[in-house]
């Protein structure tokens, strides 16, 4: 594919994962937010040359005054269950325009070459949550706005209300003093046992004992990611020594999952970033139950989950379980390059069932 101008100024131009890596990894140093840069070879590796799911289609801008790189846009390839069909899809990532160059710069033919792409190699829709700066953008090009996430918290000690609302080290300590008994009342509630039939396991990686669970969840008529053990073993590096993510299982006598959770802990915050589970009350409530216990064991102040979906179980027994529901300032944005039945299902918000880590590939 030849480069396409962008104005007088600028060509957007098709790049190679492998050919570009240097200018993409300059782009992101300059641009993304140092969280990310700080492991963001290893991550450039994983997502750019080792996805499962094939490399990304990658989009530079060339500045044609000094020949160099000053903006990039990617569609990652990923696959979604739409009512139980697989159907591949593309989550956008990976945007970013050097300072100098945004305003009426490059950024808008950027991501109309990304999302330009998605006809041309199959795939369904292109989503994603952009940041306060991408979101303009994003709309402009023709992403539809799902609506915004909702965080699901739960604290558990009172360090996490006296760092946000606190003042003073005094202060601080007498709040402490004052707050985790009456947490303990309000939040450590009669946590329902689980069923005797299931036993608490903490696997190491995902296998085909997942397989039921996934076509249970498939068959809800919902809108979710793909979830196999090839991908999720991937995605969450269970190989990796040293990882950062933790499964925890609800296994039958039969030796299939009914239900589980992935989570990652940061600032000694869990965050659970995928639940799937038997469309029964009784086993998310052992699964929430034992994620509350094995949270307060390992002292975390809180647990919080990402979601976006129409009111269901899940919503529900979190209000049980004494989650406080907050309104994200991040939005769902998907685009769909046509008008078919499928693609007006992709932009119907209380289609989908997403979590944090469905807007991971």
């Amino acid at each position: 594919m030849e480069g396409q101008k962008a104005g007088p100024r600028y060509s957007i131009v098709p790049a190679d994962p492998r050919e570009h890596r240097d200018e993409v990894l300059a782009l992101g140093y300059r641009n993304l937010p140092p969280a990310v840069q700080g492991a963001r070879e290893a991550r450039y590796a994983k997502y750019f040359e080792d996805s499962p799911l094939g490399p990304p289609q990658l989009f530079l801008a060339r500045d044609n005054q000094s020949d160099s790189f000053v903006g990039m846009a990617s569609i990652f390839p990923t696959q979604l269950r739409v009512f139980g069909e697989l159907v591949p899809a593309a989550v956008s990532g990976e945007f970013a325009v050097d300072d100098g160059h945004r305003g009426l710069g490059p950024a808008i033919p950027l991501q109309r070459a990304a999302v330009g792409a998605l006809g041309e190699h199959g795939l369904s829709c292109a989503y994603g949550y952009p940041n306060e700066h991408s979101e303009p953008i994003t709309r402009r090009v023709g992403y539809a706005d799902l609506g915004r996430l909702t965080r699901f918290v739960k604290v558990l000690r009172s360090r996490l209300l006296v760092e946000q609302y606190g003042r003073g080290r005094v202060a601080a300590g007498v709040a402490r003093v004052a707050l985790d008994p009456l947490l303990s009342v309000v939040s450590r509630e009669r946590l329902p046992r689980r069923r005797r039939d299931l036993r608490l396991e903490r696997p190491a990686a995902f296998d085909d004992r997942f397989s039921a669970l996934w076509e249970t969840l498939w068959q809800q008529g919902t809108i979710t990611s793909e979830r196999n053990p090839e991908l999720l073993n991937w995605k969450y590096e269970t190989a990796r020594e040293g990882g950062i993510y933790r499964i925890l299982a609800l296994v039958g006598a039969d030796e299939q999952v009914a239900g589980y959770a992935v989570y990652t802990e940061r600032n000694d915050i869990r965050h659970v970033v995928d639940i799937v589970f038997q469309p029964s009350q009784e086993v998310l409530d052992g699964l929430l139950a034992e994620l509350v216990r094995d949270a307060r064991r390992d002292r975390a102040v809180a647990i919080s989950l990402i979601h976006l979906g129409p009111p269901s179980l899940l919503t529900r027994r979190l209000k049980s379980f004494g989650f406080a529901r907050r309104t994200e300032d991040s939005s769902l944005h998907v685009f769909v390059p046509g008008e078919s039945e499928l693609e007006q299902a992709l932009i119907q918000p209380g289609n989908w069932y997403f979590l944090n880590a469905d807007a991971d590939i």
